[in-house]
C-alpha cells in the first residue's frame, strides 16, 4: 500500500486509533518513576495509526546523560526548538516534579524533519498527564521569526527558561539564529543544549558542529556528550549559562 493511501487510512480510522493510543500511552506513563523509565517509554512506545513511535532520533546514551543533567537543575521552565516525533519532548516532561511550563516550537514542514499532524498533537498534550501543575504549549511556528519569539515571551510572562534544547534548523545560520534569539531568555545557571554537534557524514546541511565549535569557546562552561565509537552523526553539546 502506498504512503498516501496509508495516510488516508490512518486519518479515516483516527478516532479508533486515538482511543487505543491514548490508553496504551497512559498505561506506559504509569510505569515512569525515574528519568531512565521515561527514556524507556520513549524508546518502547509504539501506538497505532498517526500515533506510531515516540523513539527520538537520538543516541540513547547521549540523551539519557542530557536528561540527567536537566533533572539535576530541577527546571521549572523548559523550551524545546524542534520536536518532530515527540520523543525528547516526552522525556523533558518527566524530568522534574518542579516543571511548570513546557513549550515546544516546531515548524511544520521544516527542513530537518519538522512538523507533526494536528491529530498527533493530542498525544503530545498527554505527556504531562501525570504533571497536573505543568502547562504544556505546542507552538507550530517558525522559531526564527520575531513573531514566534514574541509569542514565547508572552507565554513566559517574565519567567526565565531553565533549559533550552535547540534541535530545529541544523544549518549554520539557522542554529546560530535560534541561539542568538532565545539564549538571552535562559537564566544564569540554566542549560542550553544542541543536538548533532558532530559532523554528519551523510548530510551536508547538518552544520550544527560549525556553530558549536565557535560557541563552546566563548566563555560558558561547555560539555560534549558523544557516543563511542563515533558513527558519523549525533553528539550533544551542553552550555551552562553564566
Amino acid at each position: 500500500m502506498s504512503y498516501t493511501l496509508n495516510r488516508m487510512l490512518d486519518r479515516a480510522l483516527d478516532p479508533v486509533h486515538w482511543l487505543r493510543a491514548r490508553g496504551q500511552f497512559l498505561n506506559q506513563l504509569k510505569t515512569v518513576r525515574t528519568m531512565e523509565d521515561a527514556v524507556t517509554v520513549a524508546w518502547n512506545y509504539d501506538g497505532p495509526g498517526l500515533y506510531r513511535r515516540l523513539k527520538p532520533n537520538q543516541d540513547r546514551g547521549e540523551i539519557t546523560t542530557l536528561a540527567s543533567r536537566v533533572r539535576d537543575i530541577r527546571p521549572q521552565v523548559i523550551v524545546e526548538l524542534g520536536t518532530r516525533g515527540g520523543g525528547t519532548l516526552f522525556i523533558w516532561s518527566q524530568c522534574s516534579e518542579s516543571l511548570r511550563l513546557l513549550v515546544s516550537v516546531d515548524l511544520p514542514g521544516g527542513i530537518h524533519g519538522g512538523g507533526y499532524t494536528t491529530q498527533r498533537a493530542k498525544l503530545y498534550r498527554a505527556f504531562a498527564a501525570n504533571r497536573p501543575d505543568c502547562r504544556l504549549e505546542l507552538l507550530r511556528l517558525d522559531s526564527q521569526k520575531e513573531s514566534t519569539f514574541t509569542h514565547l515571551k508572552d507565554l513566559l510572562d517574565g519567567k526565565p527558561i531553565d533549559f533550552l534544547f535547540i534541535d530545529a534548523d541544523h544549518r549554520y545560520e539557522g542554529v546560530k539564529r535560534d541561539f542568538e534569539l532565545y539564549s538571552p531568555l535562559v537564566r544564569s545557571g540554566g542549560l542550553i543544549a544542541f543536538h548533532d554537534i558532530r559532523p554528519n557524514t551523510q548530510d551536508a546541511n547538518t552544520q550544527v558542529h560549525r556553530f558549536w565549535d565557535e560557541i563552546k569557546t566563548c566563555g560558558f562552561p561547555a560539555e560534549e556528550v558523544v557516543h563511542e565509537p563515533y558513527r558519523g552523526y549525533f553528539g550533544i553539546g551542553i552550555l551552562t549559562k553564566q
